[in-house]
């Protein structure tokens, strides 16, 4: 228990550490930004409850507000995406799993469940972040462009970080 709850705080600290001092710099062609802070929430066990997702979420999202100079965007689209994580893992977790908690992973989950359980918890994140920055809806192309090219670079890096955590391996 106290080994898990140091492992989930020193995830927390390094996305944050990671999105604040390199990823936050990152702005290739100036669209692509990549967010994988949306990781810490993938990492959470399958019997977390709603509000602590929620919690969680808020917190790493009102963090990275606080040095990124986001006035609740990052917050906002966090939470939300907490929201629906809960249901978004029940519907990519193996159906075998019913009984057991489920930490999502490659290992656990195969990495096609959990790509795409990736895949639409990034672009979740990302339309909503992108969408409250703009705040507009007058120039879609270039909304629609950020959205696609962070959500594949964080997809990228979070599928990096999986790799180096050693959950790949079967």
């Amino acid at each position: 228990m106290i080994q898990t709850f140091f492992s989930r705080t020193g995830w927390f600290l390094l996305l944050l550490l990671l999105q604040v001092l390199v990823f936050n710099h990152i702005h290739i062609m100036g669209y692509a930004t990549p967010m994988p802070y949306v990781y810490f929430l993938l990492l959470l066990p399958s019997n977390t409850p709603r509000c602590g997702y929620l919690l969680l979420g808020f917190l790493l999202g009102l963090t990275v507000d606080l040095f990124t100079n986001t006035p609740g965007i990052a917050a906002a689209s966090l939470c939300f995406v907490a929201l629906l994580t809960p249901p978004l893992l029940r519907a990519f977790s193996p159906n075998d799993q019913d009984d057991e908690v489920l930490v999502p992973s490659a290992h656990s989950m195969e990495w096609g469940p959990f790509l795409r359980l990736i895949l639409v918890t990034v672009s979740i994140h990302c339309a909503l972040f992108f969408s409250i920055e703009a705040f507009s809806f007058f120039n879609p192309e270039s909304l629609l462009v950020n959205i696609g090219s962070s959500t594949l670079l964080t997809t990228l890096f979070i599928v990096a970080m999986e790799l180096i955590r050693g959950c790949g391996k079967h």
